[in-house]
């Protein structure tokens, strides 16, 4: 049996995607990238009086990935991902079986094939149906991610090439390294300061998706 299956994109969540969209568009546009980088310097300025550069990126990329968490845990509707993914699995196998009734009907040629491939397209529009569920359920929390994620990254990579600009060092002292440079490349394209950004905004995601599953069946 089909499952109801209205969109759950709402105005809001419309809006914020477009909204990521254009974040994105600031790697390449510089205007974009200017105003995302003058509207950061302002909301992140009175931390950086009193906040060293390492423990910026550090909150940087902890607010990115607590707003990951966050996103997963309100803007997706997993109730409706379980139903959809359930019922994908339901129809391939129908599917399986369907398909291959159609190919013993065809056959024996008893004039029922054309039913038979009437039922194979319907199971074939519903998967697909089932399946974009799935995708748009998962695409709807990365866009409310990115929302925040891209223009704390925007900042940084600005901050790091620009560091007159952005009033924050060139460089850092780390045990057993010693002093070495934000910009510095540790392994391949990976840099100091994105491996930090990357560190802080995985272990604080990780950590909020565990607090968050063990109070969720209590909530």
């Amino acid at each position: 049996m089909p499952l109801e299956n209205p969109s759950t994109w709402t105005t809001l969540d419309k809006a914020v995607a477009v909204t990521a969209l254009v974040l994105a568009s600031g790697y390449a546009v510089g205007p974009v990238r200017e105003l995302v980088i003058a509207g950061v310097s302002g909301l992140v300025g009175p931390l950086a009086v009193w906040l060293p550069f390492s423990g910026l990126v550090a909150v940087l990329g902890g607010v990115s990935g607590l707003a990951g968490t966050a996103a997963r845990a309100y803007a997706q509707d997993r109730a409706l991902v379980e139903r959809a993914r359930a019922r994908t699995e339901e129809l391939r196998e129908e599917l399986a079986a369907a398909t291959s009734d159609a190919d013993d009907t065809d056959g024996g040629r008893d004039g029922t094939s054309a039913g038979g491939a009437d039922d194979v397209a319907a199971l074939q529009a519903e998967l697909r149906e089932q399946t974009l569920t799935v995708v748009s359920e998962s695409v709807k929390p990365a866009a409310y991610g990115a929302a925040v994620s891209i223009p704390a990254f925007l900042w940084l990579r600005w901050a790091v090439a620009a560091p007159a600009a952005a009033v924050v060092p060139a460089a850092t002292t780390l045990p057993v390294v010693g002093t070495i440079a934000w910009s510095a490349t540790l392994v391949g394209p990976l840099k100091l300061w994105l491996v930090w950004y990357l560190g802080a905004s995985l272990s604080v995601g990780a950590l909020s998706r565990r607090l968050a599953a063990r109070l969720g069946p209590t909530a």
